[in-house]
């Protein structure tokens, strides 16, 4: 009985390896299914949010308390715009609702902030046209002779122009550029203004700066002025560039933590993808991490904030600068979100237009 046993288990065992083989044959034959694009490129979703009267905010299951370490001021701000922007939602049938908890005093509303920034930096203010460009331009009331040779072009905000304006003393042209963000006309707006200024300045007596949108054109346009046969300026100031077609981590994971920007109010995905159509080398990079960075370009001086949903941009553009040998300077503000400056009164916005400030006085000559 045991040899007819000994050759059914022996058959039992080489029919069991025969099937594995063909299993694992099979198996490796087998194409995995293809993901459809759509379902590759589908945004996470934004889950419920509410924000308590302290500023503290909770998205399900997760609280985020307001930054610990800004200004008491900062703080204050922050809860006010965030609450704000709940409300709205809440109004519109948004996923951000408010709750209001027992003894937090409701925020002031602040002054616009160009008047708010009037207010804190008195300079005089004189409109006219550069080039065929409206601009506005902030000077102090007296300006030292060490600077009456140098001049600043800002694009985007006048509180951010009239800060640096007086913390600097130095004249600040605001370029009052077309498109309203990123776009070619505003480019060559900014460009145009630049050519005027070239006949009665030296290059490294100009400087540029723009935050957020103007940022971006801050930088595209500096890559641009070797293609129009320009001279670059002496110094840059590169506020929180908007992203565009390269959305970084921080566009999601600041995304309902950032007071400027945040898309978790509506319920939609935060915002990305390529926002304008590609440019042609004759043109002007469409972001502000496009495009090489051109021999001499000039020190920088980089901003943004923790919380701030363009901070991938800031920290990738600093270190793109770094890689190509250019002086760069980043300065990351704790607990602050996109655009923070414009509200003249934190300190926060005093210490980082001060820092801009002496910057161009340091690289300008």
């Amino acid at each position: 009985m045991r040899r007819p046993l000994a050759r059914t288990s022996m058959f039992l065992l080489l029919a069991a390896f025969v099937i594995g083989c063909c299993a694992i044959v099979a198996q490796s034959q087998r194409k995995e299914p293809k993901l459809e694009p759509a379902v590759l490129a589908e945004a996470p979703a934004v889950p419920q949010m509410v924000v308590d009267s302290d500023g503290t905010l909770h998205f399900g299951p997760r609280t985020v308390p307001p930054p610990a370490l800004e200004s008491p001021e900062a703080r204050r701000s922050y809860t006010r715009q965030m609450l704000q922007r709940a409300q709205t939602s809440a109004a519109r049938g948004g996923l951000a609702s408010v709750r209001i908890l027992e003894g937090s005093p409701a925020p002031a509303t602040p002054l616009a902030s160009k008047q708010a920034a009037l207010k804190i930096y008195p300079v005089l203010e004189e409109s006219q046209k550069i080039g065929g460009v409206g601009v506005t331009i902030y000077s102090p009331q007296a300006i030292p002779p060490k600077n009456r040779n140098k001049v600043l072009m800002e694009f985007e905000m006048d509180a951010e122009a009239i800060a640096v304006a007086s913390l600097g003393q130095v004249k600040v042209i605001k370029v009052n550029y077309r498109g309203g963000g990123p776009s070619i006309p505003g480019n060559e707006d900014i460009v145009a203004v630049y050519r005027e200024l070239l006949k009665t300045h030296k290059p490294g007596s100009i400087g540029m700066f723009g935050a957020s949108g103007g940022c971006t054109l801050a930088q595209t346009t500096i890559l641009w002025l070797p293609v129009q046969k320009l001279p670059l300026p002496g110094a840059v100031g590169l506020g929180t560039c908007s992203g565009g077609s390269n959305p970084g981590d921080a566009r999601y994971t600041m995304n309902g933590l950032d007071a400027g920007l945040s898309t978790a109010f509506s319920g939609r995905p935060p915002f990305g993808g390529r926002e304008s159509a590609a440019r042609k080398p004759s043109e002007p990079p469409a972001t502000a991490l496009d495009g090489e960075i051109p021999k001499g370009y000039p020190p920088a001086f980089l901003l943004s904030g923790t919380r701030d949903m363009c901070l991938s941009q800031s920290v990738l553009l600093h270190r793109k600068l770094r890689n190509a040998g250019v002086e760069a300077d980043l300065n990351v503000f704790e607990g602050m979100w996109h655009f923070f400056w414009e509200d003249p009164s934190l300190p926060e916005s005093r210490e980082a237009m001060t820092a801009l400030a002496n910057f161009f006085n340091l690289h300008l000559r």
